[in-house]
């Protein structure tokens, strides 16, 4: 984004979002100077760069007033600030839409697996256990979802339940051939102040570039939950509590190699934000 500045009235005469071609002083130039220019030799014929100050207001949930627009003390650009917050959007709207998408969420999980439903009332062909969980699951977290945003006070509140939450800690590394780390009699993995909490969402690694030797119970590379987190440990799971069926993994033994093992967070993710899927383990036939 560039401006045009009237050096003779210390005005902005226009602002130019996209590149054009310009008459200046009755020259005219094509729009290329707005790629093969130099700032400087643009700004010799009046024309500098924009620059922003502030950010953005989302605008699911706030009204920004316009934005303002000043010539720097030098001359070389033009400072554009974010309008303030004018107001809210209206609650009411906000909520009936974002209801609205999650049950569109939910009715498309159901959907890729109603045919089960129809071949069991036309075949009687027993549905799948892992399918009626998958659509239990995706009706718990509708209901969820929808308890959450109508609960929301105001427009705050619901940018709140809509924003995944970064864990306290990014990653850690544990030793997963040593047992004092990986309790096959808990499912446990320890690690002194880990920092995760429950129903945080990790990738597992087993650290291995050229072999695959993860902890027993677990596969490298997959996705995890956090599960009854303590300070110094914590147990997996394939599902996070929103879904209604969270089970702690069984961990089977320590690792044949690696004292790597990675834990990468992703992030304490929001009930609006994370649905179950047909590729998740707990369903995936």
């Amino acid at each position: 984004m560039w401006a045009k500045l009237n050096d003779a009235e210390d005005t902005i005469e226009e602002i130019i979002s996209n590149p054009k071609p310009m008459t200046v002083s009755g020259v005219q130039h094509p729009k290329a100077l707005f790629k093969l220019w130099t700032d400087a030799e643009r700004k010799d014929i009046g024309i500098v760069p924009v620059t922003i100050s502030g950010t953005h207001l989302d605008k699911d949930y706030y009204i920004e007033e316009d934005e303002a627009y000043a010539i720097s003390d030098d001359k070389a650009s033009v400072v554009m600030t974010i309008g303030t917050k004018a107001g809210d959007q209206v609650l009411a709207t906000v909520k009936s839409k974002q209801v609205s998408h999650a049950k569109k969420i939910c009715n498309n999980i159901l959907a890729n697996t109603d045919w089960y439903i129809v071949r069991k009332a036309e075949s009687s062909t027993a549905i799948p256990a892992k399918i009626t969980a998958l659509r239990t699951a995706a009706r718990t977290v509708y209901a969820a979802a929808k308890s959450a945003i109508n609960g929301a006070a105001n427009v705050g509140a619901l940018a709140t339940i809509n924003t995944t939450t970064a864990g306290a800690t990014e990653s850690i590394s544990v030793d997963g051939t040593a047992s004092g780390v990986v309790s096959t009699s808990n499912n446990t993995i320890t690690k002194n102040g880990h920092g995760f909490v429950d129903d945080e969402r990790i990738k597992y690694s087993d650290g291995q570039k050229d072999a695959d030797n993860p902890i027993k119970g677990l596969i490298s590379e997959q996705y995890y939950y956090i599960h009854s987190a303590t300070t110094n440990t914590f147990k997996l799971s394939l599902t996070p509590s929103t879904f209604g069926d969270e089970a702690i993994i069984s961990l089977t033994g320590v690792a044949d190699a690696g004292d790597a093992h990675v834990f990468g967070s992703v992030g304490l993710l929001s009930i609006v934000n994370v649905w179950p899927h047909e590729d998740n383990l707990a369903y995936k036939l």
